[in-house]
């Protein structure tokens, strides 16, 4: 990242005012420099071409540090939605991105103070937008959700997401190709991530338009458990914040539950004993109940925070249990 910087930073002083014209060879100093000097030039030819339609002088840029403030203006007179002003630096000109838009959509206010900060390939600016807090609605019906490895997201209403492990395998062949080739290396868990916030997104819309509150595990548990396994519990962490997060701006209610013995338990006969789960498969050993392990979990929770799970039976098989605990997000029931 640094070397890159260097590089943009170089070209930007070199060519500045020179024009449109100003060509020199990169061959054979690396990806890094070819990407850096189509980077810069891209750069002054924004700067130039926002210059003519707004009437100022592009001014010459300096260096911008790894992260510093800006100052968001916006413009009305050029093909750019905004201009940033970084403090003790220059105007860059700025597009909106698609995330940003949705958020104003939804009737977001945005902030004029925003980060600035380099990016894989060029500057971005982080900014914030406000949203007015709503009451959430409690309600009874819950709608349980689980999250594993094998198949991502289960939900109590029968839904099955996507096999995590694809996307591991998947975004594993990516970096070892990237490490062959010399190119950076990505995160492992960015697509994971994003494929887990849009099963946040889909599970809390689901609540909102069906009237029901969601029911996730507890993130007090999920962050005392120990990293077991490829992925450990930072996939169900990441779950859960981005659904609070998003049920905030919803007016969903949010349960938090204990998960224990919920993918032991038979949702028919409340009959519990951990022979009942194998791998992703759940027979019942007293009723013969069969369903998926994930699928089941996901409706004992729902039913956790409905208060009909039942306790005796794992209290006669000697296993220890505790009352599930409720937290409402954005409101005062505990």
């Amino acid at each position: 990242m640094l070397e890159y910087r260097a590089w943009l930073w170089d070209y930007v002083m070199r060519y500045f005012g020179k024009g449109e014209d100003a060509t020199e060879s990169t061959r054979g100093r690396g990806w890094i420099a070819n990407q850096a000097f189509k980077r810069a030039r891209d750069l002054l030819k924004a700067g130039r071409n926002g210059g003519i339609e707004t009437g100022r002088q592009f001014g010459r840029p300096k260096s911008v540090p790894l992260l510093c403030d800006g100052t968001l203006e916006e413009n009305e007179s050029s093909s750019f939605d905004y201009w940033v002003k970084i403090a003790n630096g220059p105007r860059l000109p700025a597009q909106t991105h698609r995330a940003l838009k949705n958020a104003l959509r939804r009737g977001g206010t945005l902030i004029k103070t925003c980060e600035v900060r380099t990016g894989t390939h060029a500057l971005m600016a982080r900014v914030f937008v406000e949203f007015e807090k709503p009451e959430p609605t409690l309600s009874r019906d819950y709608l349980g959700v689980d999250v594993g490895v094998n198949v991502g997201v289960a939900r109590s209403d029968g839904y099955v997401g996507k096999d995590l492990h694809v996307i591991l395998d998947r975004i594993t062949q990516k970096r070892a190709e990237q490490r062959r080739q010399g190119h950076l290396k990505s995160s492992k868990r960015s697509a994971c991530k994003q494929y887990l916030d849009r099963e946040a997104r889909r599970a809390v819309n689901v609540c909102l338009h069906a009237g029901k509150s969601l029911a996730i595990e507890s993130l007090n548990t999920l962050s005392n458990l120990k990293p077991t396994g490829s992925i450990g519990a930072w996939a169900r962490q990441h779950f859960a914040v981005r659904c609070l997060q998003l049920a905030e701006l919803s007016s969903v209610a949010v349960a938090q539950e204990w998960p224990a013995y919920t993918s032991q338990t038979c949702p028919r006969c409340d009959f519990c004993h951990p022979q009942n789960r194998r791998g992703i498969h759940f027979e019942c050993l007293r009723c013969g109940y069969v369903a998926h392990a994930d699928v089941v979990g996901a409706c004992n929770v729902a039913r956790k925070a409905a208060g009909r799970f039942s306790r005796w039976e794992s209290e006669k098989a000697g296993i220890e249990t505790r009352d599930s605990f409720l937290n409402v997000s954005g409101g005062g029931v505990s």
